[in-house]
C-alpha cells in the first residue's frame, strides 16, 4: 500500500513539473517584448480574428441601437 502511494505521488509530482514547464513561454533571447507584440499584431491569423471580432461587435451595436430606437 505504501509503495502504491509513493508511486502515485511520484507520478503526480513529475506530471506537475512537466506541465508547469510546458506552460512557460519560450522567448527568443534577442527578441524584445515590443518586437514580440509587433510580430503578434501583424500575424495574419490575429488580423482575421480582430476583423471577425470587429464585425461581431458592430452587429451587436446595431442590434442594441435598433432595440433602443423601438
Amino acid at each position: 500500500m505504501r509503495n502504491k502511494i509513493l508511486l502515485i505521488g511520484a507520478v503526480a509530482f513529475v506530471a506537475y513539473i512537466l506541465g508547469s514547464r510546458a506552460a512557460t513561454v519560450q522567448i527568443d533571447k534577442g527578441e524584445s517584448v515590443r518586437h514580440q507584440l509587433v510580430r503578434m499584431w501583424n500575424d495574419p491569423k490575429a488580423k482575421k480574428e480582430r476583423a471577425k471580432a470587429a464585425k461581431k461587435a458592430k452587429k451587436a451595436a446595431e442590434k442594441a441601437l435598433d432595440k433602443v430606437r423601438r
